[in-house]
């Protein structure tokens, strides 16, 4: 799933009426594990100059760059947050964190084929490859994106309300409509 999917679904899910301030801490838990990819995104294009090509199919399966990815993703190292987080430290802020990472990973288990993290780093290296990507036509990514995009559209609208600033609410919006809109345009 994409990041802002991800993002949209988490904050549904743990969002509490009366405690809107978890919103960013479901969106934090939701975004963690995606940003070394960011980070991956950015030194292999603008630091080693490599080729989309290059990027995707070779350099990203490489062991330096999914053993950093996999730290971000490691259910076991989550759990261990969740437990800190609710255990001993008592924090709703945290637990919220450490919730949204374990749904992100979830989903990213469900819609991974050839490109699935160690969700049991450092345990196993095992990784499972779902029958389902959500980006790659040859595991289905084109229903898979129909259904994120309407899953997304309806989760948006039970959030919309629960959103009780402008800017949350606008970047809900904005996101919508970029999700829609890259069904038409070529981005």
């Amino acid at each position: 799933m994409t990041t802002q999917s991800h993002a949209i679904l988490n904050i549904a899910f743990l969002s509490k009426r009366g405690k809107p301030y978890l919103h960013s801490y479901a969106f934090l838990g939701a975004v963690i594990p995606d940003i070394p990819i960011f980070i991956f995104f950015a030194v292999e294009t603008f630091i080693f100059q490599t080729s989309q090509r290059d990027m995707w199919g070779s350099r990203y399966f490489m062991e330096a760059w999914q053993n950093f990815f996999d730290v971000f993703n490691a259910v076991p190292l989550i759990l261990i947050l969740l437990g800190i987080g609710y255990y001993l430290m008592h924090s709703e802020r945290v637990t919220v964190v450490a919730w949204s990472m374990l749904i992100h990973c979830a989903f990213d288990f469900l819609t991974h084929h050839d490109d699935g993290h160690h969700h049991l780093f450092p345990l196993s290296d095992f990784i499972f490859a779902s029958p389902i990507s959500y980006w790659d036509n040859n595991h289905h990514a084109g229903i898979f994106r129909v259904v994120e995009c309407v899953g997304i559209l309806a989760v948006s609208i039970y959030l919309f309300p629960r959103l009780k600033t402008r800017l949350g609410r606008g970047v809900l919006v904005f996101i919508n409509v970029l999700f829609v809109a890259s069904f038409f345009l070529p981005f």
